[in-house]
């Protein structure tokens, strides 16, 4: 299993976690760079993240992982935005499937 996939599948569990109690914040995690940039804010933190690792996939040379990518940028939703970019030009993918399947990503961002 890889990375993405694993955070894919923690990332309900970790949002569920969150919303039990309010607890103290710490500032950052040890061990890891801390500041506005590297600081991770909850599940949105983590769509962040995962929006980049797919939009790099929307230009990888394989169809089939294209597909998936903005299959899952469209599942994310709005927290996928810092993916138009990629996806706008995925949209004019030479592919019908990849360009479909963009397109229906960007809709599902922009709702």
């Amino acid at each position: 299993m890889n990375r993405r996939s694993l955070v894919h599948l923690l990332l309900p569990l970790v949002a569920l976690a969150g919303c039990s109690k309010p607890r103290r914040r710490r500032a950052g995690l040890s061990g890891l760079p801390s500041g506005p940039a590297t600081r991770l804010k909850g599940p949105q933190g983590f769509g962040g993240m995962m929006a980049k690792e797919w939009a790099k996939d929307l230009g990888d040379a394989s169809a089939e992982k294209r597909v998936r990518a903005a299959q899952e940028l469209a599942n994310m939703g709005p927290a996928a935005k810092s993916a138009l970019p990629a996806l706008e030009k995925a949209a004019r993918d030479k592919n019908g499937e990849v360009s479909a399947a963009a397109k229906r990503a960007i809709a599902a961002i922009r709702k």
